[in-house]
């Protein structure tokens, strides 16, 4: 009997890993059912698909940390395209979707890169100053920019209309994890190497 994973993930993420399985096993085993599961999951992110985009062109799933989501998912278009599986349409939403984070939407959504890059993401350590001094809550809820900047974080993004506050106590738009930077820099290599 064949093994058969859910053909269509809601995202891949920290807590959905079936398309980054889906992925490995169509490399893995060069099975059509791996591939079909893949590209139903890509099929749902596409436009036209079952993720609305917000009108500058990010693919919003959701509203805590969208960036993510379609980042990660850029990230496994580009594996799927160089396993074969409808390359054109598959590198170029990921480059649409990465374009749109370090800048095509009209500002940056990664620290210290780009035009207008956040300057509070929500990150305690980065909020606070220079040591020997102390590092509490005043330092984190203090309006200006943090200072540390920590370069290369996205920054979790908009709502579903573009629109994004940079400001540190709104950790649905501004948090910063490894989950959010993973698949965003895989992917950013991904397109680095298309590029050569």
């Amino acid at each position: 009997s064949q093994f058969r994973l859910n053909s269509k993930p809601w995202s891949f993420s920290w807590d959905e890993k079936t398309p980054g399985a889906q992925v490995l096993l169509a490399n893995i085993t060069g099975k059509d059912s791996y591939k079909h599961d893949l590209k139903a999951f890509l099929k749902s992110w596409l436009p036209g698909g079952d993720v609305k985009y917000t009108p500058r062109g990010l693919a919003w799933r959701t509203k805590w940390g969208p960036n993510r989501y379609s980042a990660n998912v850029a990230f496994i278009a580009l594996l799927a395209a160089d396993l074969g599986l409808n390359p054109p349409a598959y590198r170029d939403f990921a480059r649409k979707q990465i374009h749109y984070m370090l800048g095509d939407s009209g500002r940056s959504y990664v620290v210290g890169f780009g035009n207008n890059p956040p300057q509070r993401p929500h990150h305690a350590s980065s909020s606070c100053r220079l040591a020997p001094s102390p590092c509490n809550w005043n330092d984190f809820n203090q309006p200006g920019p943090n200072p540390q900047v920590l370069y290369g974080a996205l920054v979790g993004g908009p709502d579903q209309n573009d629109y994004y506050e940079d400001n540190r106590n709104d950790y649905i738009k501004n948090e910063v994890a490894t989950d959010y930077n993973a698949g965003f820099q895989s992917a950013v290599a991904g397109l680095i190497q298309l590029a050569q």
